[in-house]
Parts: structure tokens; sequence; C-alpha cells
């Protein structure tokens, strides 16, 4: 009981730790190196300028794989976005979390380094940190339920998926990887 009550007044002590610090971190500074009073700023943006993010929602369908992990299965799921990127940041979110129990999601612990959309391409960098790693036949499957939950939006016209910034030859070291992924017309 005496280690619950220690652990207790730990987090306590953190969270108030944590409190203070944040607190002290956003007051502006002005060329003299003094703390400027939050009031005296000058806004350089008007309230509308600001007020001028509309944020979009799209339904969308995102691929994953069945639990026994043999075939992509498709689910909808409804995204909020703001512009172009942030869409393509929130549809790879969306791929790296399933919420069906009969889902499993191959990119959950696939971190998205950055994404960029221009002229067509959808340019992802991904780190794979080793527990991510995948066989070769989960590694297809991944690819798979990559291109299929991008290349349901007509304006992706092709996927460069890139690691640790670079354009290797495979995602995972086992299947080779097209630079770049070109949508298959029917």
């Amino acid at each position: 009981m005496n280690k619950m009550k220690k652990y207790t007044s730990f987090m306590v002590m953190f969270g108030l730790c944590a409190i203070i610090i944040a607190g002290c971190g956003d007051k502006p500074v002005t060329n003299s190196g003094t703390t400027a009073n939050p009031k005296d700023t000058v806004n350089s943006s008007s309230p509308n300028e600001q007020d001028q993010v509309i944020e979009q929602s799209e339904e969308i369908e995102v691929a994953y794989v069945d639990a026994q992990v043999t075939t992509v299965v498709k689910s909808k799921a409804e995204i909020k976005f703001s512009d172009s990127k942030d869409k393509y940041t929130k549809v790879f979110e969306a791929l790296q979390s399933a919420d069906d129990p009969n889902h499993v999601s191959l990119w959950n612990n696939i971190e998205l380094k950055s994404l960029e959309f221009l002229d067509g391409t959808l340019t992802l960098d991904v780190h794979i940190p080793d527990e991510a790693r995948l066989g070769s036949g989960g590694e297809l499957l991944a690819l798979d339920v990559l291109k299929e939950t991008m290349f349901q939006f007509q304006e992706v016209n092709s996927l460069e998926l890139l690691v640790d910034g670079a354009a290797s030859e495979s995602l995972m070291g086992h299947s080779e990887l097209e630079h770049p992924m070109v949508r298959v017309t029917e």
C-alpha cells in the first residue's frame, strides 16, 4: 500500500510540474528580452482571416486485412480535413487504426514522416520500426491496402512511397517496390 501512495504522490507532483511548465511557456518576448503582456501584442491577421479555415467532411473506404491476414477487407470511415494535405494525412491515420475487431491494420505501427500531394502524385515518407516489419505476404497485403485506400480518390494518379526519405527497392525487404506506384486503369 505504501508503494501505491508513493506512486500517486509522484504522479500528482509530475502533473503539477507539467501544468506549471506549460503555463510559463507561451509568453511573448519583446526585443529587449522582457516578457510582453499578451494584451499588448499586435495580431497581424484579422479575426476573419483566422476563421477562413473551413473543415470538410468525407466518407471514405479504408482497406484492412481480415483477422487471419489473408484477404483485403474494406470498411467505411468519416474523415474531417481542411486541405488536401490534411485530407490524405487523415486517410493515412484511418488506415492505421481498425475499429472492427475482425479487421487488422498493417500500418498501425508505421510512422508517417511527411506527405505531399502535387500534380496527381501522392508522396508518402514513412518510417518502419522493427516491430512493424512483416513477412513477404504481409508486405504485399500492406501495399495492396495502401493502394486500394489511396487510389479511391480520382485525383490520385500515382503513389510515391519513400522509406526514411529514400526510394528504397523494397518496403520491408521482401517485395519489389515500384517508384511510383501507378493507378491501374481497367
